[in-house]
């Protein structure tokens, strides 16, 4: 199996060459080509010249292969706010076009290639067919519906792709390095904003401190805790695997230092978000990753979770800084559910009882709509006729993504997220079962993690926004690919057998 050349990704030693173009283009060619594409394009209107444009970097993907469409898809999400097209197109909305027609093109060149498959697929496509008819059935704004459809079909077609081109190793070890990279360059940001207190107001963490909560690129703390919350567990499993493979082979330092790097900034940033949903869902990450070495580790795990939330709850939290303290008294309290129209609002619980009317709101919805929802997209525009006074202002979602999805899409939407949700355990669990080399292990064990820290987290929030989808497809696809592309080395094999 072709393995990559050496410096493709830090951690792994190389033999052989990434990758060779097996048709070369002729350079007097490539130079007229290119001389005549630069003459057309300064001619040619400006919609003529930018969908040139597009259909040549449609076929350079489709020539090179559709993974690298994969790459810029996961590597756009940070900056998607910040660049944006002709058109309002987002970089990501772009790269996820440009990734689709580069496949369709492969797949019309090469149709003998094979399509993923297996739960995760059906998975998918029952959800993508709820929300279908979630949206087609909605008394609400339709358009809004027919939009939020089409986010989730930017996710599907990531985990398509890659779980359906990424056939050799130097291609697995590239998804992976972008699902460090992107997450670890916004976790950077975000620490500079933390530290340097650049923020609006309401993010400072207390008035006597300087700090604000960590928000990135994205914009608001408790999304960037979750999308954190999908790299840092990978982040942590490639780092401990690469000590544990180290001491039997020789540390690497350079390729040691950027995975403990890459793990360090992520959790840090996770903290630095001072999100309380985020902190739950990196607590459970935790449990996810010990889980993974072993029952005796899982039963640990799980005891001193429980450990800390008892010792918390009865009144450990006064040990804590103040601003910390805070924080964990005010999740305590988000864990009492009450009828926000019979609480006397103060400053103090502003925050909590706005939360418990989304909450309410999201409730009456599914109530009113039980089977197929008010339609993907339209919590907002359905949210005025369940509104609980004097909460008339939507937060967008109900603060819990599991009822959020059952209030938008019904029980049939809800039953097939779960239904996704438990392929994508299913899909870990196998695939840590049949890891074998320690690279394989590490991600499995990361992904495992990352499956723990979202579940727990979307309790709290939802995630799946801002294409933060595209890299939980990544996660995903790179479990779905792993069986395929492992090639353990001798001793990693040894150390198996012993």
């Amino acid at each position: 199996m072709t393995q990559t050349a050496h410096g493709c990704l830090p951690f792994l030693p190389m033999r052989q060459a990434a990758f060779r173009l097996r048709s070369p283009i002729p350079m007097p060619l490539a130079i007229t080509l290119l001389a005549a594409l630069a003459l057309v394009l300064a001619l040619a209107p400006l919609r003529i010249a930018l969908a040139l444009v597009a259909l040549v970097a449609v076929a350079a993907l489709a020539w090179v292969g559709p993974v690298w469409g994969v790459y810029l898809a996961i590597l756009s999400v940070p900056v998607q706010q910040y660049v944006l097209l002709p058109g309002g197109t987002s970089l990501t909305q772009a790269a996820v076009l440009l990734m689709a027609g580069a496949w369709l093109l492969r797949l019309l060149a090469q149709p003998q290639q094979r399509l993923a498959g297996g739960p995760m697929l059906w998975a998918w496509l029952a959800l993508l067919a709820a929300l279908a008819l979630s949206a087609s059935l909605t008394p609400y704004d339709q358009g809004e519906a027919l939009k939020a459809t089409m986010r989730w079909g930017v996710a599907f077609l990531v985990w398509l792709v890659a779980a359906s081109v990424v056939r050799e190793r130097w291609q697995a070890l590239g998804l992976l390095a972008c699902l460090l990279a992107a997450p670890a360059a916004e976790a950077l940001i975000g620490l500079f904003q933390f530290f340097a207190g650049y923020g609006p107001a309401s993010f400072r963490i207390a008035a006597s401190l300087p700090f604000v909560r960590a928000y990135g690129s994205i914009g608001q703390p408790n999304s960037f805790a979750g999308y954190m919350n999908m790299a840092w567990p990978l982040a942590v499993a490639l780092a401990v695997g690469a000590v544990w493979r180290g001491r039997r082979t020789g540390l690497r330092l350079a390729p040691l230092a950027g995975l403990v790097g890459a793990a360090g900034v992520t959790g840090g940033a996770l903290l630095a978000s001072f999100s309380l949903g985020g902190w739950v869902g990196g607590l459970l990450g935790c449990v996810g990753l010990l889980a993974t070495l072993g029952r005796r580790w899982a039963a640990g795990a799980f005891g001193a979770a429980g450990a800390l939330v008892g010792f918390l709850a009865l009144g450990g939290v006064r040990l804590l800084p103040d601003a910390v303290a805070g924080r964990m008294t005010r999740l305590t309290s988000m864990l009492n559910f009450f009828d926000p129209a019979t609480v006397t609002v103060t400053p103090e619980n502003f925050a909590l009882v706005e939360r418990m009317a989304q909450m309410k709101a999201g409730a009456q919805m599914f109530l009113a709509h039980p089977l197929t929802g008010v339609g993907p997209g339209n919590f907002t525009p359905a949210y005025s006729h369940v509104a609980s006074a004097p909460w008339y202002v939507s937060r967008g979602h109900a603060h819990n993504f599991y009822l959020h999805m059952a209030a938008e899409a019904g029980a049939l939407g809800a039953a097939a997220y779960l239904a996704l949700l438990g392929a994508s355990i299913w899909l870990a669990v196998r695939a840590m079962g049949r890891a074998r080399g320690w690279l394989a292990r590490s991600v499995a064990a990361g992904c495992c993690g990352i499956i723990a820290a979202v579940a727990g987290h979307n309790m709290f929030e939802n995630l799946h926004v801002l294409n933060l989808g595209v890299q939980l497809s990544g996660v995903w696809a790179i479990l779905a690919v792993l069986p395929r592309i492992e090639a353990p080395e001798p001793h990693d094999e040894g150390d198996e057998r012993r």
